[in-house]
């Protein structure tokens, strides 16, 4: 494997030229480092990573918390893992996968998902390195969905489709995101001159045997036209409770979900469900938490991403 040394040699300039090549390019004169990139491609030139990380006392390194109960096999989950793991990949960062607030190992950075209230004042008294977060902050560089939109957008196509009896299958969470699809629901109710009615909002656990449950007592306890799932796990339970119920979907009940990280596709019939840009949002995560390490003394930022209504076959007109 060709090293600094032999990069050095032919090119004809010091191997510390070349180091600033790989280190500090911008000290490097153009026409020198352009020279030098084109012999390292020719020589098959691996920059050495670990030993980058002797000298500078970076790990490269992230670790991602992930808490116990945030199923790190859900797509959804695995489909934000998979963009942030991507973007740490391309910019040479591998990362650990945590489920407690103990770090025992150095690292770069953290990426934090599934912070219930209160915990966002614990990571900034315990950790000092570059912390990025998947929700909303006061005070960290975060990313997010625009939760209250995309459910306000559900319903207002629920709405647009003839129902006005429309009930909602959520989850009880410290978490801000069922708040915000909860307050999106009402949002489009109320400029629908809908009265909100809280007889047709059902509780339900983070499982699709919850949906079914919550579903089954639903549609059978109320004249609802409409369900409104806060995802499609809880959407495909509802689903399983109308036909036990010998309700047909959409033509006697229409059944709309959140989420869209594929298993809209095995319902029957298919979701109406409301897209989220979920790699994208974990390749976001990533590139702010690298840009953070960078310039630790930069303003706070943050990225809202905005989901997108996919039609399914569990919508239909009400006649």
């Amino acid at each position: 494997m060709a090293t600094m040394k032999d990069v050095a040699i032919k090119a004809n300039v010091s191997v510390i030229t070349v180091s600033r090549v790989i280190n500090e390019p911008e000290r490097v004169k153009e026409s020198t480092r352009l020279k030098i990139l084109q012999i390292m491609k020719e020589l098959n030139f691996q920059q050495n990573h670990t030993a980058k990380a002797l000298v500078t006392n970076k790990t490269r390194t992230i670790h991602l918390f992930n808490p116990k109960f945030i199923d790190s096999s859900e797509p959804y989950t695995m489909k934000l893992i998979a963009g942030i793991s991507f973007e740490l990949s391309r910019n040479h960062y591998s990362f650990l996968l945590r489920h407690e607030w103990s770090f025992p190992h150095k690292c770069d950075g953290i990426i934090a998902m599934g912070l219930r209230e209160g915990e966002e004042e614990l990571v900034l008294e315990k950790m000092k390195e570059p912390t990025v977060l998947f929700g909303r902050s006061h005070h960290l560089d975060w990313v997010n969905i625009d939760d209250v939109r995309g459910a306000y957008e559900m319903v207002h196509y629920l709405i647009s489709q003839g129902h006005r009896k429309i009930g909602m299958i959520t989850i009880r969470d410290s978490q801000l995101f069922p708040e915000e699809r909860l307050k999106g629901y009402k949002l489009a109710l109320g400029q629908h001159q809908i009265n909100f009615d809280p007889d047709l909002i059902r509780y339900a656990s983070m499982s699709e045997a919850s949906g079914y449950e919550m579903g089954y007592e639903l549609i059978q306890k109320s004249d609802v036209t409409a369900i409104f799932c806060m995802n499609d796990l809880l959407a495909i339970g509802a689903l399983r409770a109308a036909r036990d119920l010998h309700k047909k979907v959409p033509d006697d009940l229409s059944i709309g979900g959140y989420d869209g990280v594929g298993l809209e596709f095995f319902a029957e019939p298919p979701l109406t469900t409301m897209v989220q840009p979920v790699y994208e949002m974990g390749r976001a995560l990533a590139k702010l938490l690298l840009k953070r390490i960078e310039h630790p003394e930069k303003e706070q930022e943050f990225v809202v991403f905005q989901p997108k209504l996919k039609s399914g076959k569990s919508v239909q007109r009400r006649i």
